[in-house]
Parts: structure tokens; sequence; C-alpha cells
């Protein structure tokens, strides 16, 4: 399910959010879950789900980039530049435990703060939609609402280190087609019958940017930590062709690594 939240802000505009407030978003989704079920909250944060054929444990979540009207750069926030609501989606296919944990974390607070780098915004949950989902099929064309991040692990100087996908990287596409399949095992608690799905960049957009490194989107975790972890993705329309089933699971728990940390939200180009 996926659901549109529009936040009214409750503090002056020039509070704004931290440039990179991905981590901070992410800290107030786990608390909206713990007023529901702290229970809940503490395991998804700790654990997480797991499929039978894989030790990573995922979050089965995802949230799109914060829309934020006429939006200003202000001594390292971003900041809005009228009073109108900003609009956010998250998404799961975890219905009778994630969603079901968020909504009555929605009504029970009303409100939703994002708290970093000695600035807090505070917003009134002014309304909550469910969106409808596209009508899936083989071959579909897709955008991102937030950059897509794909990673592996490869030695680099004789250290394990996290190597992150390029957007014409040959190894893209087969990573994301297993990475939807270990969320597929997740959902259903099997793999699909027809496990093939092929991600394809769209070269002409690629090539009129400038290339790979002009679609990349370096941002960081835990900003100004002992635990800051920067983390690389790319934004690049797509499409998908293969099984229709795979393509509503990228649209309803994100494609690729991190989703948690609003990566990987995608949606139809045109819908």
């Amino acid at each position: 399910m996926r659901l549109q939240l529009s936040l009214l802000p409750l503090t002056p505009r020039e509070s704004g959010v931290p440039a990179n407030y991905q981590y901070y978003l992410s800290s107030a989704i786990y608390h909206l879950l713990a007023m529901a079920s702290p229970e809940y909250a503490t395991w998804l944060h700790e654990r997480g789900y797991q499929s039978a054929s894989s030790e990573r444990h995922l979050k089965m979540f995802t949230f799109s980039r914060l829309d934020i009207p006429a939006v200003r750069f202000v001594e390292g926030r971003l900041a809005a530049g009228n009073l109108k609501p900003w609009r956010l989606q998250i998404a799961s296919p975890m219905e009778d435990d994630f969603v079901q944990n968020f909504v009555l974390g929605l009504f029970q607070q009303q409100e939703l703060e994002i708290r970093g780098q000695n600035t807090s915004a505070r917003f009134l949950i002014e309304q909550v939609e469910a969106l409808a989902p596209p009508k899936f099929s083989e071959t579909m064309r897709f955008k991102t609402l937030s950059p897509i991040v794909v990673s592996t692990m490869r030695e680099h100087k004789g250290k394990l280190q996290p190597y992150y996908y390029r957007a014409n990287d040959p190894e893209l596409s087969e990573a994301v087609r297993k990475n939807l399949l270990s969320k597929h095992e997740i959902i259903h608690g099997h793999s699909p019958a027809d496990a093939n799905l092929e991600f394809m960049i769209d070269s002409d957009y690629l090539n009129r940017r400038g290339g790979p490194e002009k679609v990349s989107k370096l941002f960081t975790i835990k900003e100004g930590t002992r635990e800051e972890t920067r983390i690389k993705g790319f934004e690049c329309p797509f499409t998908l062709r293969g099984n229709p089933e795979l393509m509503a699971i990228a649209w309803e728990c994100g494609i690729g690594d991190h989703n948690s940390m609003g990566c990987g939200m995608v949606e139809a180009a045109g819908g």
C-alpha cells in the first residue's frame, strides 16, 4: 500500500530540515510506528524481515523525497518558500503490521517531527490519502521519487567495502532483479513462477544529462556523528521488462537498497 501525506508546517519556514534529512525522516517514521506498537517498531529497527534464502534483513518500506513547495536553501537547511503543505509518499507491502501500525501512529500523534543537526521541524498531518497502484504490464516505464541505491561488497585494498552501482553499470539489471526476488520471497514465502525481469536505464536521458556521474546522488546518513556514512545512488528514468508481479513489488517497497532511508521509491512514468 502507498500513502500520501500532506504536512502543514507548524514551525517557522526558516527552520526547515537538514539537507541530508533522510535519516531523520526515517527516525520520525519509526517514532510514529512506536506510538502504535513499541515492540514492532523496535523489532523492525533492530532486525526486520528475512527471506529463507538470504541472511539479509530488510525493513520492507520506503518513502519519497520531501516535496517542499518553492524550496529554498537557507543556512544549510531546506526550507519552503511559501506556506503550502509539504508532501510525502510512504509505501510498504506489509499491510497487517507496518501499514496498520503506521496509520494508527499517525492518528494517535497527528504530528510528524523531523529532528536533526540542531534543527527541528514540526508538521500537522493534514491529510492521509491511499494511492491506487498503476496497472502493471510486461513492459513499463518508471521515474524515480527518491535516489536508487544498489550496492554489493567488493574487495578494495585488502578490505571489503560497499561498491555502489552506477546508472550504466552492466551488472545493475541483475542486481535489481535479485533484490526484488528476495523481497518477493519475504512477502509471499516463495519465489515467483516467473523470475524474469530486466532493468533498462533510459540511455537517451543519460546521454542528454552528460553521463552517469551527472545523474548520481551522494547523500549522508547520520551526518556529523561517528556513524556518518555516505551513500551513492542515481536518479534516472528507466524501463522494467518482465514479470509484472515483480514490478508491483518495486512500486510498493522500493528498488535496491536502503529503502527505509528513503531510497528507491519509483512511480510509473506519467502516473
